[in-house]
C-alpha cells in the first residue's frame, strides 16, 4: 500500500499527489491510501479516480481526518492510455478569449470550452485566475459545459484571491478554491499548458 499524508494541504494539492501516485503504481497496480482533513478534498479524489474508472473507499477518522483509498488493478491498458493521454492544463486568465470586441471574446471562449467537452480526453485541470473567476461564478454562460466537464473526470480550481478582490466568492458555482501555489504546483507538474 502506498501512502499519501496531505494533512493541512489545501485542493488541488491532494488531487495532484493521489493521481502522481497513480501514475507510478499503473503497471505493478496497488493499493493508494491519501489521508486528508476535509470533505472537498475526498469528494474531489473521488471524483478524479472515478473519472479514471478506478474503485475508491472513504472513511472518517475524526471530524479533520479522513482517508481516501484507491484500488489501481494491475495492467490496465485503458488506464494507462487515460493516465498519460490527460496531462493537459488550460489556463484561463480572463474571460474573454483574444483581444477586440469583449462580446466576440465571450462568444469564443465559451464555443472553446464547449469544445473541451467534445474531446476524446478531456483536459486533467482547468485553473481559473484574474477576470477568468467570473467563469465559474453563477450567471456563467460557460457553467453547464464546466459541469459536464467535472462529470468527465476534469479539476476545476479558481483563485481565491481572484473571487475575494472581485468579490464574488459566494457566487462560486462549480469546482474549488485554490491559491496561487495550488495554481504553480498543477502547472509546473502537467505535460502541456495552455493559457488564455
Amino acid at each position: 500500500m502506498k501512502k499519501i499524508n496531505a494533512l493541512g494541504k489545501p485542493c488541488p494539492i491532494p488531487v495532484i499527489e493521489a493521481k502522481k501516485a497513480i501514475r507510478e503504481i499503473k503497471n505493478d497496480g496497488g493499493l493508494i491510501e491519501i489521508t486528508v482533513d476535509n470533505e472537498i478534498s475526498v469528494k474531489n479524489i473521488e471524483k478524479m479516480a472515478t473519472g479514471l474508472g478506478l474503485k475508491t473507499t472513504s472513511q472518517a477518522l475524526r471530524n479533520d481526518e479522513f482517508t481516501v483509498e484507491i484500488v489501481v488493478p494491475k495492467n490496465q491498458d485503458q488506464l494507462n492510455q487515460t493516465v498519460s493521454d490527460s496531462e493537459l492544463v488550460v489556463a484561463f486568465g480572463r474571460k474573454t478569449m483574444g483581444d477586440g470586441d469583449p462580446d466576440l471574446g465571450a462568444m469564443l471562449l465559451k464555443s472553446y470550452i464547449y469544445s473541451l467537452t467534445e474531446l476524446d480526453t478531456p483536459p486533467e485541470h482547468l485553473l481559473f485566475f484574474n477576470s477568468g473567476a467570473f467563469l465559474t461564478n453563477q450567471g456563467s454562460n460557460t457553467l453547464n459545459d464546466l459541469k459536464l466537464l467535472v462529470d468527465k473526470g476534469t479539476q476545476i480550481s479558481t483563485c481565491g484571491a481572484c473571487l475575494d478582490f472581485y468579490q464574488i466568492k459566494e457566487t462560486l458555482a462549480v469546482g474549488e478554491i485554490t491559491n496561487m501555489y495550488g495554481v504553480t504546483e498543477v502547472m509546473a507538474q502537467a505535460k502541456k499548458v495552455i493559457n488564455f
